[in-house]
């Protein structure tokens, strides 16, 4: 409850969510042959959200109808916590994620249109622990020292956005963010390099919203990434010193989104991005993702909802070494498809929803030891207030 009404002097809308559950996971490590280390395993799932939109209006004294609030301004704010505990022989994949949003919208008109003017902040903090997949255990560096803690990180970033409404049917934007990311433990001591970076993003992007209610956003972006302290392949330079590694990544992406009846919705995600590094090449990265979602209401307070998805991901060349990628795992390229299915039932009452979750998940990878396959089955309470 960071930020109150009364606080704020406005209106509010609040609300709090609350989810827990119990599940199976058939390979928390997403290993190639999960029977060899651990086999499946039961899991226990906490989950908490918490948002708001507090927003003023401006009033001024007209005589004109519909003129007295000609200006508004929101802020809105939300809290997220997930935490997700294994049994005693697969600890090693607990896992905990912790974000924060805090957005201010001012509405003000240019050249006649409406316009708007985002200013957002974001934290995320992500615990979890390194499990090696050609190891089968959790990682060690080459002399066995534990590195568990490698990809556990806190996250900020900081964005502004202009919105310009064309008409009723067009808008477009330009978004400019900047973020960075921190990592827990540099095992500098170990022999490895911290992992850190700070990121600059531009994006304009298109919107339509078309009078069926379909609507249609475009956008490209351009992403910069510098690392604080891991090198590129190059080496030292002819000066004595060393070049640290920089990405640049440029991305696309389409939303599609359209109510088929009064009862189903349908979404569709097209996106990608191209990454170069600034050395050999050694992590050129290419990664393309299609994501479709189906929603269908039904008259007895029932949900369903059924998602799938498909990825490629490729190292366009060899990497050095697993610890230098996102997720800690090497290997040229690798595609997968992942597909869900979840019910929920109203219970009792309108704020206690049931829910069951299946989800399967396969990815091939060049190399053979990479690849995997999960199902998930999960039973859970959602408490909304």
């Amino acid at each position: 409850m960071l930020f109150s009404s009364a606080a704020i002097g406005a209106a509010a809308e609040d609300q709090l969510s609350v989810f827990v559950g119990i599940g199976y996971d058939s390979n928390p490590y997403k290993i190639s042959s999960p029977e060899a280390v651990q086999g499946a395993a039961e899991y226990k799932v906490l989950t908490l959200n918490y948002q708001g939109d507090n927003h003023r209006s401006h009033h001024r004294p007209s005589h004109r109808p519909n003129q007295g609030n000609a200006k508004k301004a929101n802020l809105r704010y939300r809290l997220g916590l997930q935490k997700d505990i294994y049994n005693r022989s697969s600890r090693a994949a607990d896992n905990s994620r912790f974000d924060g949003h805090l957005r201010w919208i001012g509405r003000f008109k240019f050249a006649e249109k409406k316009a708007n003017l985002m200013l957002s902040g974001d934290i995320r903090s992500e615990r979890n622990t390194y499990y090696s997949q050609t190891q089968r255990q959790i990682a060690e560096t080459s002399d066995g020292d534990l590195i568990d803690n490698r990809f556990s990180f806190d996250a900020l970033s900081l964005s502004a956005e202009l919105v310009y409404y064309a008409d009723k049917k067009h808008s477009w934007s330009l978004l400019t963010q900047v973020g960075q990311r921190n990592y827990r433990e540099d095992y500098g001591d170990v022999g490895l390099e911290p992992l850190d970076f700070n990121e600059f993003r531009l994006q304009p992007s298109f919107r339509y919203k078309a009078e069926s209610g379909a609507n249609l956003r475009l956008f490209i972006y351009h992403k910069s990434r510098k690392y604080s302290a891991l090198h590129n392949d190059l080496g030292a330079d002819p000066e004595g010193g060393s070049s640290l590694l920089e990405y640049s990544l440029n991305g696309y992406g389409a939303v599609f989104s359209k109510a088929l009846n009064e009862n189903l919705d349908s979404s569709f995600y097209l996106s990608g991005y191209f990454a170069r590094d600034n050395g050999q090449g050694s992590r050129d990265l290419d990664y393309h993702r299609l994501t479709a979602s189906l929603n269908y209401q039904l008259d007895s307070g029932a949900n369903i909802e059924i998602n799938g998805q498909a990825y490629w991901r490729g190292y366009l060349n060899q990497q050095l070494s697993p610890e230098e990628s996102e997720t800690g795992s090497f290997g040229g390229r690798r595609k997968g498809l992942i597909a869900e299915f979840v019910y929920s039932q109203q219970l009792g009452f309108r704020s206690l929803r049931g829910l069951v979750t299946l989800r399967r998940e396969v990815e091939y990878n060049s190399v053979e030891v990479l690849g995997y396959q999960r199902q998930i089955v999960e039973l859970g309470l959602q408490y909304q207030l």
